[in-house]
């Protein structure tokens, strides 16, 4: 008897991960348009931009403001998404201090650090974007120039482990918090010296591979 209950457990969990794989599979990607409020905000600069292909870091952290879970449709037998993108572009960048500014140059963003966390739990995950944005002066100031930035989307990617982990944390478990950081650097070394701050725009993060 016990032999038959301990089939008959291997059997149903066989079942039931099966099922969980074949619904997983027709359920569409998903697309979540501006998650954690970050659209229109700003990654700043930590430290002016330093000579060596002018490089630096910029970011920008949801912790000031904390966020309620994103609600997502119910999903059977456990699902959770296997693939996890973030993407953003940028509607304007700022330089700002003494430095060179030149009437266009390029700015490569490389390193990509995303962070997520609630009172329960953490993830993050580090991808190498190298997205190359072609800046145009609009418009400068005593010590600023704010510069057009070309359509080009940064684009990174989790793993299938990090993108559950993810997902749990941001639909449930309460308040979240999230955070990217990002390494750049710039194809005109004029630029040392001076600081970047880079307005968000068409943030998303798309789910897939449910599983």
């Amino acid at each position: 008897m016990k032999k038959f209950t301990t089939l008959s457990l291997v059997a149903l969990s066989v079942f039931l991960a099966s099922c969980s794989k074949i619904v997983g599979a027709a359920i569409p990607t998903q697309t979540i348009s501006n998650p954690a409020g970050l659209e229109g905000k700003q990654l700043v600069a930590s430290s002016p931009l330093m000579i060596e292909s002018v490089r630096g870091t910029v970011s920008y952290s949801t912790a000031g403001a904390p966020f309620d879970d994103i609600q997502i449709p119910d999903l059977p037998f456990g699902i959770k998404p296997g693939g996890l993108d973030f993407k953003t572009g940028f509607s304007q960048i700022d330089v700002t201090g003494a430095c060179v500014k030149p009437q266009t140059f390029t700015v490569t963003v490389r390193d990509v650090k995303v962070d997520a966390s609630d009172a329960a739990a953490s993830a993050s995950f580090t991808a190498n974007a190298a997205a190359q944005f072609t800046l145009t002066k609009s418009s400068e100031s005593a010590g600023k120039a704010a510069y057009g930035v070309s359509d080009t989307k940064l684009n990174v990617s989790a793993d299938v482990e990090t993108a559950k982990k993810f997902f749990s944390i941001l639909t449930t478990g309460g308040k979240n918090t999230v955070s990217v950081t990002a390494t750049i650097s710039a194809s005109d070394n004029g630029l040392a010296g001076c600081t970047m701050g880079f307005i968000l725009k068409d943030v998303s993060v798309t789910l897939s591979k449910f599983q």
